[in-house]
């Protein structure tokens, strides 16, 4: 008998944002596997399903994993879902998705929310490249360590943040990368989401002394400049290069209007935005 291994997105702050494919697989599941029993029970809850709750989070130890396998060896769904987002993405949804695989079962994984993804995409940063590198650390010299490898970093760079640290990576980024464009996104699909954008000292002085609700940080990649100076010159020639088509395409797949995305657009490129406006009504 062959099990099946379902690994199902959940919202990120709206559950608006739960897909209909999503309730279906958590309500057909033998077993429901989660980082957090009480928040995954909190959402079960709230969908009327009643199924076991077995904890999987980075943590877990031999008996999980031997629970798991003994559920897929006898044919039976697993869901797995982690406290909000899509299951792999920073938690260990790729270790459940693995031991499946090795025991045989079939996996299948649903589309659905991404902070990542919704991030990148609202950040009116170039999205035609970036990298995901989760959590800054804790302790202040790691964190500037890295901050420094990922100013270097071509593409755009997103990473997670926490609200009582994030005044200071603002403050090493202000020191390190000073004149960096950045932009912090605070309690994503929310009633209260908020967009801080510019400089590291212009994001902190929007920001002010808020310090709640989780925060997604998206920092233009070093190769920022040389792509606006290869892009202008491709603009004089009245045309628009692949990557600013396909980043246009994806700002209005994630809700804004042609005339809202092509404003940063013209900012990175150094021209004006009724000019580039024009140029992507023709494409």
């Amino acid at each position: 008998m062959t099990g099946h291994l379902i690994l199902v997105p959940t919202p990120i702050g709206n559950l608006g944002d739960l897909t209909d494919r999503a309730k279906e697989a958590l309500a057909g599941a033998d077993l429901v596997a989660c980082e957090d029993t009480r928040r995954t029970g909190g959402l079960l809850k709230h969908l009327g399903i009643d199924k076991p709750l077995l904890r999987f989070d980075d943590h877990a130890g031999a008996a999980a994993y031997e629970r798991i396998g003994l559920e897929l060896a006898s044919g039976r769904t697993v869901a797995y879902c982690s406290d909000a987002g899509m299951p792999g993405i920073n938690d260990p949804g790729f270790e459940i998705a693995r031991a499946a695989r090795v025991a045989g079962a079939k996996v299948t994984v649903l589309p659905g929310a991404s902070a990542v993804l919704l991030a990148v995409v609202a950040s009116g940063l170039p999205s035609h490249a970036f990298s995901f590198w989760g959590y800054l650390p804790n302790r202040s010299e790691p964190r500037r360590t890295l901050l420094k490898k990922l100013g270097a970093e071509e593409e755009t760079v997103v990473v997670f943040e926490t609200p009582h640290r994030i005044h200071e990576t603002l403050a090493d980024l202000e020191t390190l990368l000073p004149d960096r464009e950045i932009a912090l996104g605070r309690e994503l699909t929310k009633l209260h989401e908020t967009w801080y954008r510019g400089t590291p000292t212009q994001v902190k002085e929007q920001l002010g002394r808020e310090d709640r609700g989780e925060m997604v940080l998206v920092l233009a990649g070093a190769g920022a400049k040389r792509l606006v100076t290869e892009s202008t010159a491709a603009l004089e020639g009245g045309t628009l290069p692949d990557w600013a088509k396909a980043y246009l395409a994806a700002a209005r797949e994630g809700g804004m209007t042609l005339r809202e995305a092509v404003k940063p657009l013209a900012k990175h490129l150094g021209v004006s935005a009724s000019e580039l406006y024009r140029l992507a009504t023709e494409v």
